[in-house]
């Protein structure tokens, strides 16, 4: 008898939860429904930027790279250094993947706690899969225990398999396109913009936005007056200058709320 009422009190428990783990999964879906939109439309744009500059790339080359990496900004940036693979090195090429890349550092910080309680195959995944929409999808998710797990685990699959579905479709149609591709790298830009936008409309957001500017130009335009061959390496300056302003801020923040 109590071992039919344990596998009642089982099976009544997970009735309970399937309600729960399909509103999670809605959830996580429509949550990542703008990512997946905006992944499969900057993956084509990759793709087909892949195969137009490079001749020897084709959709096996999309799959391949886009499953291992999981780094947008890297994959664009990588194909010019594949079309003029001679004069990258291969410690110039580890160091630039390493600044463009530095950023997923800061974002795997706020998520040591929580991963930690994950089996180690799944914390693999979410380690791997950590991108930028990712991230903020995760960061601003308020749900605990297995809600908050599935939730996140279902955004970074979402997430993950739009960019390489969009690489892949995008390496297949890239080379049958009857217009020029010119300019066509800009998509990681536009994403980048929509989601600040997205991101300025809470208050919150908006100080940190205009600091991120202000420092960008503060260094930029500097450097485009006395030497614009430089302009494009000044990345690193302006996400320092930036990082020790809003550093600057907490203490001040964190003194005002102590106070009775």
């Amino acid at each position: 008898m109590i071992e039919l009422h344990h596998g009642r009190g089982e099976r009544d428990a997970s009735v309970a939860a399937s309600p729960l783990l399909r509103r999670t999964l809605r959830e996580a879906l429509l949550a990542a429904t703008p990512v997946i939109l905006g992944y499969l439309t900057m993956g084509m744009a990759f793709g087909v930027l892949l195969v137009t500059t490079v001749p020897e790339a084709n959709g096996w080359w999309c799959l391949g790279f886009s499953a291992a990496a999981l780094s947008g900004s890297m994959q664009f940036a990588s194909v010019e250094m594949l079309a003029n693979a001679t004069t990258y090195s291969l410690l110039v090429t580890a160091a630039l993947a390493l600044l463009i890349n530095i950023r997923y550092c800061v974002y795997g910080l706020p998520f040591l706690t929580l991963f930690r309680s994950y089996p180690w195959p799944l914390r693999l995944f979410l380690i791997q899969n950590l991108s930028d929409e990712t991230y903020a999808i995760m960061a601003s998710s308020k749900r605990t225990g297995r809600e908050q797990c599935v939730f996140i685990t279902a955004v970074a699959a979402l997430d993950y398999s739009s960019w390489i579905a969009g690489t892949v479709l995008g390496a297949l149609v890239g080379r049958h396109l009857p217009f020029s591709t010119e300019g066509i790298d800009f998509a990681m830009v536009a994403l980048f913009v929509v989601i600040l936008v997205d991101l300025c409309r809470e208050k919150v957001n908006r100080m940190p936005a205009v600091i991120g500017g202000l420092s960008t130009l503060l260094v930029i335009l500097p450097v485009m007056l006395l030497s614009p061959r430089l302009a494009n390496k000044t990345l690193l300056a302006a996400m320092a200058l930036m990082t020790a302003v809003l550093l600057c801020q907490r203490p001040g923040k964190a003194s005002k709320e102590t106070q009775p």
